[in-house]
């Protein structure tokens, strides 16, 4: 009995510690649930090659089991492609000035990922851009453009990395010191950084493996107001067990989910295996297929964050620019149905959703959307029906449903916009 007692005390502890909610979350989270939309960076020496960040290194991957992908570089070969890299066309306020001009209200940007090489003037190895040509830490210049322009600036930092002798070794003691280390230098030499994005541990024994726990301590302690996504959470295939702000679905949008914050990361770009960098093999998706990526993650109540992958001068390909452009073209006009609102109020679907904020609902049909539309009554009266993008619709009572009439000449692809303004605050239904 007294083990027992020991136990259950022993288990109050734990879930008291990490899996109670932390009640200065919705505080931090407030921009990032308003803001919807952010712009994801991959960029390093592996541009010069145009091949996978990362996973194009051939050769063992502690604590993981990936394959190399198709077009994969020897290591020797890889961990030497810094030695070209000299991207001087690099231009921190045209970055920026892209993003915004996109709608992108915060940027995430890759520090160091899985290869191990570095992106600023880090003490810890030489292994980084300042051993380059190039010589200058383009995190500092980042961050202050992000800080000049108002737009949120956040860090990648992938904990995974291949190239140092220590990772992974003995009781990942040594390798613990230097990622600590260097989180510590991110999160203190460069003003307000309001995102931290993890990639995730490598498959560690435990999370005595990691301490991840304190990880997360170290980020709350140098940069309380950031917001931190859900990537420190898994050892091996075990179930989340560390607090975080937000999930991270990729390359797919996220299911439906008002519980608790999400976002999905996805590449403008599709390459096999990946696109996630500049890729000399890949294409940019869709202008439409974009925008239903961006709205469907908007009415399921969660955030997109693309990806971008600048080529090795330091310059955001032309084709991705130019897409990122029409998008802000489409946000300057139906920015106030993304912007924040809360998904719903009834779940999303293949045919479209639902946006709201206040007495107002946006209805977001889709090409694949029927002429007809049923949703739940949402138990205030209707005032107002108005096609945003233009054309007639009409709007019924049947049964117990609300009916959106809308003819093919009326829709416009890739989304036609149904603005309903009920007579009190909307809030969420079952459906």
């Amino acid at each position: 009995m007294k083990k027992l007692i020991l136990l259950i005390i022993a288990l109050s502890a734990f879930t008291s510690v990490y899996c109670q909610p932390d009640p200065t979350t919705k505080q931090r989270m407030k921009w990032w649930r308003e803001a919807r939309f952010g712009m994801f960076i991959h960029w390093d020496m592996s541009s010069v090659a145009g091949t996978e960040i990362s996973w194009s290194r051939l050769g063992p991957k502690p604590l993981d089991i990936f394959n190399a992908p198709a077009g994969a570089v020897c290591d020797s070969s890889y961990d030497n492609l810094y030695k070209r890299f000299n991207p001087t066309k690099f231009n921190a306020a045209q970055w920026v000035s892209i993003a915004k001009n996109a709608g992108m209200k915060y940027l995430v940007f890759t520090a160091k990922h899985h290869g191990g090489f570095c992106m600023w003037d880090t003490k810890y190895t030489d292994y980084s851009i300042m051993n380059t040509s190039y010589g200058k830490d383009v995190i500092k210049e980042l961050s202050a453009e992000c800080h000049k322009a108002g737009i949120r600036f956040g860090l990648y930092y992938s904990p995974r990395d291949w190239h140092h002798p220590d990772y992974g070794m003995g009781d990942n003691s040594k390798y613990e010191t230097y990622m600590n280390g260097q989180l510590t230098e991110l999160l203190t030499n460069y003003g307000a950084v309001d995102v931290v994005w993890f990639d995730s541990f490598g498959k560690g024994e435990s999370i005595n493996y990691w301490h991840a726990d304190k990880v997360l301590d170290l980020v709350r302690k140098l940069q309380p107001q950031a917001v931190i996504n859900n990537r420190c959470n898994y050892f091996g295939e075990s179930k989340p067990i560390l607090q975080a702000d937000f999930d991270t679905p990729e390359q797919q949008i996220g299911s439906y989910q008002t519980n608790r914050d999400w976002e999905s990361c996805m590449c403008v770009v599709d390459a096999p295996g990946g696109g996630w960098s500049y890729r000399t093999d890949g294409h940019v998706k869709p202008y439409d297929e974009c925008i239903r990526n961006l709205v469907s993650c908007a009415t399921g109540d969660g955030n997109l964050l693309l990806d971008v992958g600048p080529d090795a001068t330091g310059i955001i390909p032309d084709d991705q620019a130019n897409r990122l452009a029409q998008i802000g073209e489409w946000i300057k006009k139906y920015g106030v149905t993304i912007y924040g609102t809360s998904g719903g109020p009834m779940r999303n679907g293949s045919w479209g959703g639902g946006t709201f904020v206040g007495n107002k609902v946006y209805i977001h049909l889709f090409e694949s959307a029927k002429n007809s539309v049923e949703l739940p009554l949402f138990g205030h009266k209707l005032l107002t029906v108005k096609n945003l993008t233009g054309g007639k619709v009409k709007v019924e009572q049947r049964k117990g449903k609300m009916v959106i009439l809308s003819t093919t000449a009326d829709r416009i692809s890739p989304d036609t916009i149904v603005e309903l303004t009920f007579d009190q605050p909307v809030t969420r239904v079952e459906n």
